[in-house]
């Protein structure tokens, strides 16, 4: 029998000497949770946490590499030590530790095949897999720990334990090497299950409590039998099968949860997302090694205890656990981190696009304790060399990321060569030296080896060299030296050993390892010689463009400055894409790699590494910048956003259209400076186009839209209503329209949050069919404004009536097809829809419609593959699905049934009389309220649909049965809706299509 299908409960040992605890003496006591090892005791002295772990280590004889997942926990007051905590002990402390694992990554053994595993990864030897997270002395301890009475996992699993106990006793009985009849007559399984459920069953009666003996020995004989003995089962495996059966079973198991008194959301300047001072709400925040950080609202039923310490009201009790597991809301993975504030009880964890949480905890020493446990998965998982946070850092790691050591070679006489300073993953005592010396012959894939120093300029802070990379391939042999090595002519950029800030040059590299794309310049990687840090770049032909535009500005025409600025718009598009920016868009950082004159083809630009960051500059570097750096950047260098490179590109346009001229080049900073405070612009170009783009690029403000004038009313409903405005910052008539969505003055609370949630929503989506999101706006004093693209022809179901003599079939299918793709990439990014209809699908042109409104729009996880939706708000139920009127569960497919009513709606040309509303209503009567409810759900249930409108072929009807099949799964997806609706619109097949 499987050994997973037997063991389907947790055991808690109950082991009867730490029951009762004895009293602590003086000094400090760090105890472990494995029998027969003495706690470590401290009588005097300062000793710091990280100090106390490495001792503990060693006495359990763990590696260095499984120690940083291990921390001190005070079981008195619930708080974990961050690792530069200080303990000053003497006669008067009395403090009793216990040495516990804290970091911990759920399927780290790979056993669930649901769950990726979770591998150490080193760089690549020859296993490319990744090895075990664990060795076998951490095995041991994690084994005892939650095996330990104080485990906080037990109470929700006790109806369930008396399997795990099998396994347990089994284990143990192994360790002992006990036989069969002496494993059954020595444990009790009593003294393996939680002391709550044995005090239950000894209330049982009598024969009871002896059927349940009897079948528990029956099992454990049948285990030993049938399970240890035939399959060979070590106890390696029941220790990996104990722990890993107790993930399956227990919700969030190894994670954090910290309770909060307030909780606040930032994005950039903007205002707050969610706010913890209305009705006292409380937040949980929990942190886990595989999700990241996660927060929710408490519910309700929680929160009128005050008393009661929600965290551990939650995993101990067992209090409203459906409650729990739901309504999780991410807020960010651990390599999207850059450092974390604390001030008091108050800590602010910043993301690298600026958003920010804030939240309010107990004390400062949770506070504390909630960032170390960030901090130490952040080490974990993204840099190990690194902290968030200075109050929590690590001593080591501080020592780590000082320059002694060089410093002290240089001292020494220390020669040309390139090393690597490392402490030892096999010994705590030990730190190794790794030099490679120019005596030693050896060949390094990948690695430059010579570099012939042809050319040299200078960049901010660095050197450029022109130079050559010789490259071994080893991906077909795995050996070094079997091939002559290919050269490829490279760029050096060498940041000098003046430089100790290095970690913005680093940030720079690590920006570009993001990217791959055709206009960008290939980065092939970084090294050091002697002292200076190397970044190895691509070489480009033709060079810098500003130099080649001002060498050849005869020859350029307004056509050959488009497609470069053409090129240069496409790259920036994918950065924005991917939320990066770039930092420095000049010509002098575009790179000509085909100059595309003299009937040669096209040019063919890439855009250069940044160099050294904006947020690493001083001012006077920052002015020296003026006018490519964005004004918010001058005056804080950190305000980074996609709008920085906004303005250097309207910025470079100016460039491109003055032949590579260098705007203000003649300035000094003072004036450069003034410029900005003025408000200074540039002088407009002749090419009345490219002129327009660089005034729209080059807002002062081009993150928040200002200057909106209201110009008439296109929709009002009860909460809120959607204007026609004019966005013209310069008063000259010449802006732009747009619809402004915006909430009535009366309206608050609900309705606030849905706006925002739908801004949330809508600055995540690209896509041509779906409208534009342009900004945001706010008044004094009043909510916040969702600025889009205007499209004066409006919806479908106003356009359809009025323009049916001029839309034929084919028309109305290619509308369908577009409604498709945009559908179709909504789905791609994890969102329903909720609200598609014909009311929803605005028109651009004759042969253009984008979906709309996005008031409804709920985002999905990755692992799931619904939402269910708790608040009450008016539906458009004659769309919904069975399963979203019955169920209130929306999957992806439960757009497309939502589509399936729009076609129809589209085969109608919106005609009233045969609106869905309409048509269920002729067939069941007149109904109110939930009358009508009822009667739907009943109708669709009965396999009632919507019948085929006249004219409408029997194809398209069929795609519309299509998608109102009953069960989601059942239904036809939107990508086999756009090959349909292709191959329908072709000339001939359409003609040959039968009308019902």
């Amino acid at each position: 029998m499987d050994l997973g299908r037997q063991i389907i409960a947790k055991l808690q040992k109950i082991n009867k000497s730490q029951i009762t605890s004895p009293v602590t003496l003086q000094g400090l006591e760090v105890h472990f949770y494995l029998p027969d090892t003495h706690q470590l005791i401290y009588h005097k002295g300062h000793l710091s946490a990280e100090e106390l772990c490495i001792e503990a280590a060693k006495k359990l004889g763990l590696s260095p590499l499984c120690t940083c997942l291990f921390a001190l926990y005070n079981e008195t007051g619930n708080i974990w030590y961050s690792p530069n905590y200080t303990f000053t002990i003497d006669d008067r402390t009395r403090l009793k530790l216990h040495y516990r694992m804290r970091y911990y990554f759920v399927n780290w053994h790979g056993t669930n095949p649901d769950t990726p595993p979770i591998l150490r990864h080193t760089h690549k030897r020859t296993n490319a897999q990744g090895t075990a997270l664990l060795d076998a002395a951490s095995l041991d301890y994690l084994y005892a720990q939650v095996q330990c009475p104080t485990d906080p996992y037990a109470q929700q699993i006790e109806n369930e334990c008396l399997g795990m106990a099998v396994m347990a006793i089994s284990h143990e009985a192994m360790d002992k090497k006990l036989s069969k009849v002496e494993l059954v007559k020595k444990f009790k399984y009593k003294n393996y299950i939680p002391i709550t459920l044995n005090q239950a069953i000894s209330q049982r009666n009598f024969l009871t409590r002896l059927r349940i003996a009897n079948v528990f020995k029956a099992f454990l004989e049948e285990f030993s039998e049938q399970t240890i003995k035939s399959t060979s089962i070590s106890k390696h495996d029941l220790k990996v099968k104990y722990i890993s059966t107790l993930e399956t079973l227990t919700e969030h198991f190894g994670c954090e949860v910290f309770d909060s008194s307030s909780l606040n959301i930032h994005e950039d300047d903007e205002p707050s997302l969610c706010s913890g001072g209305e009705d006292r709400a409380r937040y949980l925040v929990l942190v886990s090694g595989v999700c990241g950080i996660k927060w929710r609202k408490v519910p309700a039923e929680v929160r009128g205890d005050t008393c009661l310490d929600l965290a551990q009201a939650i995993y101990v009790q067992g209090i409203l656990k459906c409650e729990f597991n739901s309504g999780w809301m991410t807020f960010s993975d651990f390599h999207e981190l850059t450092h974390v504030v604390i001030r008091k009880c108050l800590v602010t964890v910043y993301r690298q696009d600026n958003k920010r949480m804030e939240l309010q905890l107990g004390n400062h020493g949770e506070a504390l304790s909630f960032v170390s446990i960030i901090d130490g998965y952040f080490r974990l998982t993204v840099d190990a060399h690194h902290f968030l946070c200075t109050e929590v850092a690590p001593m080591s790691v501080e020592t780590n990321l000082t320059e002694y050591a060089i410093h002290k070679l240089k001292q020494e006489g220390y020669e040309d060569g390139m090393y690597l300073l490392r402490w030892s993953s096999a010994d705590h005592e030990h730190v190794l030296l790794t030099v490679i010396c120019t005596e030693v012959s050896f060949v390094l894939p990948q690695i430059i080896l010579i570099c012939c120093i042809i050319t040299s300029k200078t960049g901010t802070r660095t050197n450029i060299y022109s130079g050559w990379l010789k490259m071994h391939n080893t991906a077909d042999t795995g050996l070094v030296g079997t091939q002559s090595p290919e050269e490829v002519r490279v760029v050096l950029k060498v940041l000098g050993a003046g430089n100790k800030d290095i970690s913005a040059f680093l940030e720079t590299v690590s920006l570009m390892r993001q990217i791959s794309h055709k206009h960008m310049a290939i980065l092939h990687g970084i090294c050091m010689h002697s002292m200076d840090i190397i970044m190895v770049e691509e070489f480009v032909l033709h060079g810098p463009l500003d130099m080649f535009m001002r060498a050849h500005h005869s020859e350029l025409t307004p056509s050959w400055k488009f497609q470069v600025a053409d090129q240069l718009a496409s790259v920036l598009s994918y950065l924005e894409d991917k939320k990066l920016v770039h930092g420095y868009v000049c010509t002098k950082n575009i790179l000509l790699a085909k100059h595309g004159l003299n009937g040669q083809g096209v040019p063919f630009i890439k855009l250069s590494e940044p160099g050294v960051p904006i947020t690493a500059l001083n001012r006077e570097e920052c002015i020296s910048r003026i006018p490519w750096i964005a004004p918010e950047c001058v005056k804080n260098p950190k305000a980074l956003g996609v709008a920085v490179d906004k303005w250097a590109f309207g910025t470079t346009l100016w460039e491109i259209c003055y032949n590579g001229e260098a705007p203000l080049r003649d300035k000094k900073l003072t004036e450069k400076e003034r410029f900005y405070e003025a408000e200074g612009t540039l002088v407009i170009p002749n090419s009345s186009e490219l002129a327009n783009l660089i005034t729209q690029y080059s807002a002062i403000s081009p993150s928040f839209l200002t200057d909106i004038t209201v110009f008439a009313t296109l929709v009002s409903g009860h909460f809120g209503k959607v204007e026609l405005c004019i966005y013209d910052p310069y008063g000259d008539h010449t802006g732009q329209m747009v619809a402004v969505k915006s909430l009535k003055s009366e309206s608050d609370g609900p309705e606030s949050c849905n706006l925002r949630r739908e801004i949330s929503t809508m600055r995540e989506l690209y896509h041509q069919n779906i409208v534009k999101y342009k900004g945001i706006c706010t008044e004094e004093g009043r909510t916040i404004k969702l600025i889009m693209e205007y499209l004066p022809a409006g919806s479908l179901k106003d356009y359809l009536p009025k323009k049916k003599a001029q839309i034929s079939q084919h028309r109305l299918l290619l509308y369908a097809m577009q409604i498709c793709q945009g559908m179709d990439y909504l789905g791609s990014q994890n969102y329903i829809h909720r609200d598609l209809a014909a009311r929803n699908v605005l028109v651009k042109s004759e042969t253009h419609v984008k979906i709309g409104d996005f008031g409804l729009t709920k985002s999905i996880k990755n692992n799931e593959n619904y939402y269910t939706v708790k608040e009450e708000q008016d539906s458009p139920v004659y769309w919904y699905a069975p399963e979203c009127l019955i169920h209130r569960k929306f999957y992806k497919a439960s757009d497309v049934w939502s589509f399936g009513v729009t076609l129809y709606e589209l085969m109608t040309y919106c005609d009233r009389k045969c609106s869905p509303p309409e048509m269920f209503l002729n067939m069941v009567g007149p109904s109110q309220g939930q009358m009508t409810m009822a009667r739907l759900v009943k109708a669709l249930e009965g396999g009632w649909r919507l019948s085929c409108p006249p004219s409408c072929p029997d194809m398209v009807y069929t795609q519309m049965r299509k998608c109102w099949a009953h069960a989601p799964e059942d239904r036809v997806d939107f990508t086999h809706l756009i090959t349909v609706f292709e191959r329908l619109l072709s000339e001939e097949e359409l003609s040959s299509v039968r009308s019902c």
